[in-house]
């Protein structure tokens, strides 16, 4: 329908609503996490175990991924990349917590299985939210890519895992 009124307005207004309301919800963690003292050392750790997800999943996904994560919801993620996830966000846990807290090793390698599992769910989740409301992007900034929230959307999951298990595990330095 062209006129904006049906299914496809419902469709439209209920992804702006979720929109509205989820990202700054969850983007709320990556705040408290600066509003702690070491709190730019902590939201720099969280930045670079997303990416380190994001990396290790493609790179070994592309080469040598061959079996399916989840085909009907994300066709090109595989098992094997969600390794390559788990080992590159656990080695960038370890050094991160080290490097900058001065920490224990095992509270970096479970911030990096955590952010794994909470940021490949959220990109899951994304998607099946997209094929549900049979969105092909969740914008339009960024044609091809899914749109901004495809570009965040495993970020947001894991900013308050990341914030709750650091707030738990990992005092404040020089407090």
């Amino acid at each position: 329908m062209l006129d904006g009124s049906g299914p496809r307005a419902v469709r439209d207004a209920t992804s702006g609503v979720f929109a509205a309301a989820y990202l700054p919800l969850m983007a709320g963690f990556v705040m408290l996490m600066l509003a702690a003292e070491d709190g730019a050392m902590r939201v720099a750790l969280f930045i670079l175990l997303c990416v380190a997800n994001d990396t290790g999943g493609y790179v070994v996904g592309v080469l040598i991924g061959r079996h399916p994560l989840a085909p009907s919801v994300s066709p090109k993620k595989t098992w094997e990349g969600l390794l390559g996830s788990v080992v590159l966000a656990s080695v960038v846990g370890v050094l991160g917590v080290h490097l900058m807290f001065d920490g224990d090793p095992a509270v970096g390698a479970l911030l990096g299985v955590a952010t794994v599992v909470v940021a490949t769910l959220g990109d899951l989740g994304e998607s099946l939210i997209k094929r549900d409301l049979e969105l092909k992007d969740m914008g339009t900034l960024l044609p091809g890519h899914g749109g901004i929230l495809d570009r965040i959307d495993s970020m947001l999951l894991a900013a308050p895992v990341v914030y709750l298990l650091l707030e738990a595990l990992q005092p404040v330095a020089g407090a």
